[in-house]
Formats: structure tokens, sequence, C-alpha cells
């Protein structure tokens, strides 16, 4: 029986057993490094609305999510909570380099991880090129995703601001099983409008009239596009 555990807990960590080994961080690896990857980490899960991690805390670990969905979040001077980004399967979790956490995670739903310990992972940074590289592509993109959200807060129109943020987050949950394309998680109003600069109301209203047309649906465990083409034509607009 210890041997039967022991087998499955391997399984579930390799990352030649893992559908992410083609998508996010882990996609950048060959497949003797996704071994080296798989040694140092473990799987672990965290329930829904429970904390990963907090702004100024030590970093002692980073992560890569498997299944689910988090908030990122700073905290401002006076106090307010800033969204900044939403992490889904295939993201990396704060950076190895860093010696403090520079925001918060809270988990959305339940959620999976791969844990690696900093000093696992900066171990392999200084061993393996490949493993450096990989971390600069993913800085590259974390940029690239800094620059959009710069340019979507710009947007002064509240319905192709949210049409834009709910392509953005279709096209980053897609699974090339799911027809209608479908975002598995409800995120919460509030958090919406917190990572857009809008109102509870405004966000409300938006949502309501991409319902009411016909071009997203919205249920208990998430949202489901229906008319990707009236979507983007209102993002364009």
């Amino acid at each position: 029986m210890d041997l039967a555990r022991n087998f499955l807990a391997e399984k579930s960590r390799a990352c030649s057993y893992c559908e992410l080994r083609s998508k996010g961080f882990c996609s950048h690896f060959s497949d003797s490094h996704k071994a080296l990857l798989a040694e140092v980490s473990r799987l672990v899960t965290l329930e829904s609305h429970k904390t990963l991690f907090r702004q100024g805390e030590e970093t002692d670990s980073v992560y890569v999510v498997r299944t689910g969905m988090l908030r990122l979040y700073q905290r401002m001077l006076d106090g307010r909570r800033q969204v900044i980004g939403f992490a889904k399967a295939g993201d990396l979790l704060l950076f190895p380099l860093s010696e403090r956490n520079d925001y918060s995670a809270d988990a959305l739903d339940s959620v999976y991880l791969c844990q690696f310990r900093r000093q696992d992972f900066h171990g392999l940074l200084q061993r393996e090129p490949e493993v450096l590289s990989a971390l600069a592509v993913v800085t590259h993109e974390e940029l690239t995703r800094a620059r959009s959200q710069i340019a979507l807060l710009s947007q002064r129109k509240a319905e192709p601001k949210m049409a834009q943020f709910l392509l953005t987050l279709f096209e980053s949950c897609a699974r090339p099983d799911s027809n209608p394309a479908n975002v598995p998680v409800r995120v919460p109003q509030a958090d919406i409008a917190d990572y857009l600069g809008m109102t509870v109301e405004t966000v409300n209203r938006t949502m309501a009239r991409l319902v009411r047309e016909a071009i997203i649906s919205v249920a208990k465990q998430g949202f489901d596009l229906l008319d990707t083409k009236r979507l983007r034509d209102i993002a364009e607009s």
C-alpha cells in the first residue's frame, strides 16, 4: 500500500505526467530539464479564499500554478488594495531572485501548485543555463502583460475595456476540449473593477449587457464565451 501511495505521489508531481508540459512556464524546458524541476518540486493544494503568500514576507518558495486561479494584489501606502492580475494554469508566481514578496496571492477557487524552495530553484539557475533562459522569457512575458495592462487602463470606455479583459481571460484559460471557450472560475466583480479601474456598478452593468446580448454567459462556476467575433468587435471599438 505504501509503495502504491508513493508511486501515485511521484506520478502526480512528475513533469512527465503534467498536462502543462506545453503551456506556460514549463513549456520553455526540454524533457531533461523538466525532470530536474520535478526532482526539486512538490505538489501543494490551497483551498478557496485562502492566502498563499503575503506582500512583504520573505520569499522562501516560488510556485507554478497547475489548476485553479489566484488573485494577485498589492497594498498601497494608504491601505487600499490594488488587484494587479490573476494567476492561471502555467503561470509562475514570485521571482526566485527576489528576497521578499512584492505582492500577495489569494485562491479564488481550489488551487493546485508545484512548489519549489527558493534555494533549490536558485541552484538550478546557477547550474542550468536553460532554466535561466526560461526565466528571462517569462520576465519578458510579464513586462509585455504589464504594458498591455497600462494600455487597457488608458481605455476610457467601459465596454471595450471589459471586452478586452474578457478576451484575454478566455484566451489564457483556453483548453483544446473546451467548446465554448470557458473561464472555469467566477471572478468576483469587485476584483474585476479593482483591476480595470472601474466601479463595481459599471462592471455589473457592462457584464449584464454582454449576457443580455448573448455574447457571454455567466454561471456559478465561471464564464462561457458565446460570440467571439462580437466580443472582439467591442474590444476594438
